[in-house]
């Protein structure tokens, strides 16, 4: 089957809720299964580029009150914000993985670029020392990292890292331990310290934080993921070097490369599921029980209304193998059709965990323009192309990272809109493909530049979107963590 430029972009802008804005901030979310959160003025953005009214008071609501929307570390080991139940596929397909290299790749450091001294016997120091800060969080409910490090000093054991080269270092281990036990679902950022856009976290114990969320009540109504109707909302970083590595200063500098065997990862608090310590993405490690079931129509995971998320005890609710075919199916209803080669990037699997999981979709095959690509078996319908749109996106927003194939909607931009290792600055999109950039200058005004002609009424309502942008930030100014030349110039 051929699926045409045209469609592609339609269902682009429909499925992400730029072409009609969704009226929740769970629902924006759903639509493009996660966003972006390395940066977290990106998480506010995404909101407001896709739902009507919404103010930073909403999306801090859904974060922090009900509890409807989880931060945690995953594909491609990058910070995201998605719902609950979204959270759980990503924990059980993605962030096993990471925390089984990360952890390897610690307990190496440890042995051997401690500092003042190496650490004897360093996987058992760093088992110890996870059980002393868990245990203490547990105690205090909720903490910042400073505090931890109060009541466990061992965090500040300190690392050298590149000893001799001009970016050495010296700091604690306090964000590599803290962000060891969020990878292994463990623990989970709260409230930032300070504004929306800061960086710097309360944790709390994820099974505690399960447990206060309102998710399980609010999704009742609201519908599943698997609804091809998407009537209701369905399922769905801190510091960090955006899609290129691990979060903190001290991974920044000779951590390794990405994909470093692992060592077993020790099973989540309160996961009685999984009997001990298994190696990530070990098929047998089962969890609590798969929710729902594959759906005949191949869109996601069947649900009625009513259905649950992953409780806290059965954290994250179903064994990798099911999660990574659960998730290729929910990218696939945002993102495709699309190549294989774009899904491995975004969930950031290898090429075995990518076929295993597509094998269990079953896609059909679609020609985009004579490039072979998959879609679900029950989504060819044509969408109908919606009315003219336009928005500004902010950067690192989804849908401009929901694939590593961007000529169809980057067209001739990308040396503006890019920095050198990849992340995408705050862009402006007309039906379906980027067609300039923006940024916010010192004075507060949001300045736009068009990388092209897009004819008088679409150049007035990016005007009129930018003036409301600029009203909506208030006295907030905003800083893209990974700058673009296009950014960078327009600021000023």
């Amino acid at each position: 089957m051929k699926m045409t430029l045209a469609q592609r972009r339609a269902r682009l802008g429909v499925r992400h809720h730029l072409a009609a804005r969704a009226t929740t901030v769970e629902q924006a979310v759903d639509g493009v299964v996660a966003l972006h959160a390395t940066d977290p003025a990106s998480v506010y953005l995404s909101a407001w580029s896709r739902v009507r009214a919404v103010s930073v008071a909403d999306v801090e609501d859904a974060l922090y009150s009900r509890r409807t929307l989880l931060r945690l570390l995953g594909m491609r080991r990058t910070m995201f914000v998605t719902d609950v139940a979204t959270a759980g596929l990503v924990q059980a397909a993605c962030s096993y993985d990471i925390a089984a290299r990360q952890r390897r790749l610690l307990e190496k450091h440890l042995g051997t670029q401690g500092h003042p001294e190496n650490v004897p016997r360093p996987g058992e120091w760093l088992d110890e020392v996870m059980a002393s800060v868990e245990k203490a969080l547990r105690a205090r409910g909720s903490a910042t990292a400073q505090q931890l490090a109060d009541d466990e000093p061992r965090l500040r054991q300190q690392l050298l890292m590149a000893k001799g080269k001009p970016y050495e270092s010296i700091g604690n281990v306090t964000s590599r331990v803290l962000f060891q036990l969020a990878a292994e679902g463990h623990i989970v950022r709260g409230r930032p310290r300070g504004s929306w856009q800061s960086t710097q976290y309360h944790w709390s114990p994820l099974t505690d934080w399960l447990a206060g969320s309102a998710a399980g009540t609010e999704r009742g109504e609201l519908g599943a993921v698997g609804d091809s109707s998407r009537s209701g909302l369905g399922v769905a970083g801190e510091l960090g070097r955006g899609e290129l590595g691990a979060i903190g200063d001290s991974v920044r500098s000779g951590l390794g490369a990405v994909g470093e065997p692992g060592r077993a990862v020790p099973g989540a608090v309160g996961d009685s599921g999984r009997s001990g310590p298994g190696a990530a993405g070990e098929p047998g490690r089962s969890g609590g029980g798969v929710v729902g079931k594959p759906d005949p129509s191949g869109v996601g995971v069947v649900g009625t209304p009513g259905r649950s998320d992953p409780s806290p005890s059965d954290w994250p609710g179903l064994p990798e193998d099911e999660a990574r075919a659960a998730l290729a199916r929910r990218w696939l209803h945002a993102f495709g059709p699309a190549p294989v080669a774009d899904l491995r990037w975004w969930t950031g699997w290898t090429a075995g965990q990518t076929k295993k999981a597509l094998t269990a979709v079953a896609p059909a095959e679609v020609d985009l323009d004579g490039e072979t690509a998959i879609a679900l078996p029950g989504d060819l319908a044509p969408v109908a192309a919606p009315a003219p749109w336009v928005a500004l996106l902010p950067a690192l927003d989804p849908t401009a990272m929901g694939w590593q194939s961007r000529d169809w909607y980057v067209g001739p931009h990308r040396a503006a809109l890019f920095d050198r290792s990849g992340n995408i600055g705050p862009t402006v999109w007309s039906d379906g493909r980027i067609v300039g950039a923006w940024a916010q200058r010192p004075s507060g005004e949001v300045a736009v530049r068009l990388l092209e002609d897009i004819g008088t009424e679409k150049t007035a309502a990016v005007d009129a979107e930018a003036a409301r942008l600029s009203e909506w930030l208030g006295e907030a100014r905003v800083v893209p963590k990974f700058r673009t030349p296009a950014e960078k110039e327009l600021a000023g």
